[in-house]
Formats: C-alpha cells, structure tokens, sequence
C-alpha cells in the first residue's frame, strides 16, 4: 500500500509539474515552447499513474485469499485474473511510448511517425472496463460470503461494507470510461485539454482501491475508537458460545463472543478465516487475524468430532 501511495503521489507530481507548463488547456493557448514539456510529462507520468492502481488490487487478492478461505479453483481463478489484468496493464503501459516512432516523436523531440490515436484509446477503454469488473467481482464475492453467515445485520453490514468498497472503485472507474470520447476527436487534435479529465479520474480510481484495500484492516482501529459496542448488535443468529454458523447450521468460526474467563474460551477454526478473541472484558474484535489451531483427537469428544466434520465438509463445498 506505501509503495502504491507512493506512485500515485509520483503520478500527482508530475501532473502538478504539467500542469505548471500549461497541461489542461486548449492547445492554442500553450506557448510553442512549453508543448513539447506538457506531452513529456504526461506520457511519462501514466506509468506510475497505471502501476498506483494495478499493485493494490493483488494486496486484494491476497487479503480475500486468505481471510474467506476459498477452494484450490477458485483460488487460481482470482491469480488468473489478476494476472491477466497485469499483462493487459504492462501492454497499456507499452502502448503508451510504442504508439510513436521513436517515442520521442509524441513530444517533438525528434521527428517520427505515430499511429492512430483511436486505437490506443480503444485499448485504453478495455483495460478500464476490465478493472471495473475486477473491482466488482473483488467485493461482490466477500459480500456473498458475509451475507450467508448467521450474523446479526447490524455486524454483517459492518462487515460488508468494510470489504466491499470495491463497489465505489468500480463506479469511479465505470465513469473514468466517459472521459475518454474526448480524446477520440483527432481533427480537434485537442490532446492537452482531452487528457486533463482522464487524469484526473485516473488518480481518483487509484486513491478509491487504495482506501478500499485499507478499510479492512482498519476496523480494529475503529473498534478502539467508537467502541465495542458499536459493531455488536443485541440480535444474530449466533450459538451459545458466539459462534456463527451458515444456513445449514455449520460452525463457521466465532463472531464477537462474549466469554467472561480466559480459560473458559476455546477458539474454533473459521472456514472463512474470520475469528474472534476476546481477551478482555470488552470483548475485542479482531476481524483479519487468522491463526493455527492444533485439534487433539484423543481429547475430542464424539460432538467435538461431528462439528469437526461438518466443518470439513463445508469447507469443501465452499466456492
């Protein structure tokens, strides 16, 4: 997440540096010496404008891998996808200094031939409706796996919308594909004033994934500030030991249990991930904490073990 804060900051920078030299006026109001800086700054700058958004959504990846548990296919269907966006991110980024010949020829450097700008608009079209449905599809399917739990609503809201703001990503990015029409209209021959509104939603997209990375692992924070209470609601479909279960009654791990001794908690293994631990009185809830737990087959009891079971059995059923 630093490092993709950084990019976009490097992104900002050189727009800012663009912008200084006359970026985001019409191209008759630039003064003839200041042109070939402005187209400089902002092809180059795409590159850490692209990276800004494309790192986050592995940090994603990786959290959603690891804290809802999904199955081996499914597993290398969110790396697939991830990778398939990368090449389709490294090909924009190509695209972007091979649509001239020599690169150079974009800012006036040196004299050159380029191809027609429509197509890499095209492209550029296709890579941002694919980062929306990557978007989407990265907070739709926490939200299908929260929404199943037995939870109170109040707590499966909170939950929800701390890993579904994936949601807001993708309507930035759906808009940021409205901007690009203004950068199709070559007898205009307007690229300084076009490229302005793409730019800035660019950076907006990028800052949208980078919250939306962060939020999940804020929540203990929030805990710390508004309180327990807050996010534990008087009403859920939990056991008597505080323990969520899905629509077949299958333990899933424990919500926000209430346990007033130490030594009378147990901890379940979650088939998602999710666990909680109270470790004082106020019941702390620790939503991205996974951890090992060693099962003793000789010390389980035969319920014990029929829970053991059904949870094996959910986990390979689970999508």
């Amino acid at each position: 997440m630093i490092f993709s804060m950084m990019l976009g900051w490097a992104f900002v920078g050189m727009g800012s540096a663009a912008v200084y030299y006359g970026g985001g006026r019409h191209l008759f109001a630039l003064k003839p010496e200041n042109l070939g800086m402005v187209l400089k700054l902002t092809v180059i700058s795409f590159v850490p404008g692209l990276s800004s958004f494309m790192f986050p959504k592995f940090a994603v990846v990786i959290l959603l891998a690891k804290l809802l548990n999904p199955s081996k296919p499914h597993k290398y269907f969110m790396w697939g996808i991830s990778v398939f966006y990368t090449l389709m991110i490294i090909v924009m980024l190509t695209l972007n200094f091979a649509q001239c010949t020599p690169a150079a020829a974009q800012w006036g450097e040196v004299p050159g031939t380029c191809m027609a700008r429509k197509y890499v608009v095209y492209y550029a079209m296709t890579v941002t409706i694919v980062s929306a449905l990557f978007d989407l599809y990265l907070a739709m399917y926490p939200t299908w796996v929260l929404w199943n739990l037995q939870l109170n609503l109040k707590k499966k809201v909170a939950l929800c919308a701390s890993l579904g703001f994936g949601y807001c990503a993708a309507a930035v990015t759906i808009y940021k594909c409205t901007t690009f029409p203004a950068l199709l209209d070559e007898t205009n021959n307007d690229f300084t004033y076009g490229i302005g509104t793409v730019y800035l939603w660019t950076n907006i997209e990028a800052n949208f994934v980078v919250i939306g990375a962060c939020i999940p692992l804020m929540l203990p924070v929030a805990k710390k500030i508004f309180g327990s209470s807050a996010f534990h609601g008087s009403s859920g479909a939990t056991g008597p030991t505080g323990q969520s279960h899905d629509s077949k009654g299958t333990p899933l791990g424990t919500f926000g249990s209430s346990g007033k001794s130490k030594k009378s908690r147990k901890s379940t293994k979650s088939t998602t991930g999710f666990d909680t631990v109270n470790e004082d009185s106020d019941s702390k809830y620790i939503i991205l904490e996974e951890r090992s737990f060693q099962f003793s087959e000789a010390a389980r009891d035969p319920e014990e073990t029929s829970t053991h079971e059904r949870v094996k059995a959910a986990r390979g059923d689970a999508w």
